[in-house]
């Protein structure tokens, strides 16, 4: 049976302890070594990194922070761990992107992309075999949800009464001003057509009442265009979506006979 680990134990990440028992290893900072324990065996609580890579999980889940990542997932790759980073948005950092690729090219632990809030990457990595033209990711919110993100600094959100784009660029140039709001971007640029040539859309809908995402996608095989809504929650709410199950999945593939 496949062993994993998880780092991190913010809402995700303990959504995860709770619903996927049995890991193997739980890395969380010292000050939060009790509340880890409550969640998950005490004995599979670790406060360093190295104590992380001595438990061997086959599998680590990375529900942390970008800084997080970027320090210590060129280590579990070299050790021979395979990882699924959540907190991509580190990879705007060119030179953050570098080592970890290069590390995961090395080996032996390998990279794994998480689909994540979106849903579903396998259409958009399909399509780079058929002549991928054109990837655009947008992220839409209510404005009341924009204004508790770094949005709130970069474009004018008062008086919206329509769908409006509020900033748009590369996932590259916009994600890496967002580290903890468009990891989802920084894993359709991994499947498709990389940072730099994706397109990235920030909208405001005063119509809606919680996230959503649209990927529109355009290549050989024709055009694709995923929408993929939430729940509605508070602004300041538990923004729960499909990237806890999405974790959860990748464990269960992981162990199952029929892989799907």
């Amino acid at each position: 049976m496949t062993s994993f680990g998880i780092i991190g134990l913010g809402w995700i990440g303990r959504r995860v302890a709770v619903r996927l028992p049995g890991a193997v290893a739980v890395l969380v900072r010292p000050s939060q070594a009790d509340m880890a324990a409550s969640l998950v065996d005490r004995a599979a609580v670790c406060t360093s990194a190295a104590e992380f890579i001595a438990r061997r999980p086959a599998v680590a889940l990375e529900c942390a922070l970008a800084p997080v990542l970027a320090e210590i997932g060129p280590d579990l790759l070299t050790a021979g761990i395979d990882l699924v980073p959540l907190s991509l948005t580190a990879l705007c950092d060119p030179v953050v992107e570098k080592r970890l690729l290069a590390a995961a090219a090395a080996g032996p632990g390998r990279l794994e992309l998480a689909p994540g809030a979106v849903g579903s990457l396998d259409l958009l990595a399909t399509a780079r075999e058929e002549d991928l033209r054109r990837v655009v990711y947008r992220q839409l919110k209510p404005p009341a949800m924009w204004r508790l993100t770094p949005a709130a600094a970069l474009a004018r959100l008062d008086g919206i009464d329509r769908r409006m784009v509020i900033l748009s660029g590369s996932v590259r140039e916009v994600a890496r001003r967002f580290p903890n709001n468009l990891n989802s971007s920084v894993g359709v640029a991994l499947a498709g057509l990389g940072l730099d040539a994706t397109e990235l859309e920030l909208v405001a809908d005063p119509a809606l009442s919680e996230t959503a995402h649209e990927l529109e996608i355009e290549a050989g095989a024709g055009k694709v265009m995923l929408s993929v809504g939430g729940r509605e929650v508070a602004p300041d709410g538990d923004p729960a979506d499909y990237t806890t199950s999405s974790l959860i999945r990748i464990v269960h593939r992981r162990r199952a006979p029929v892989k799907i």
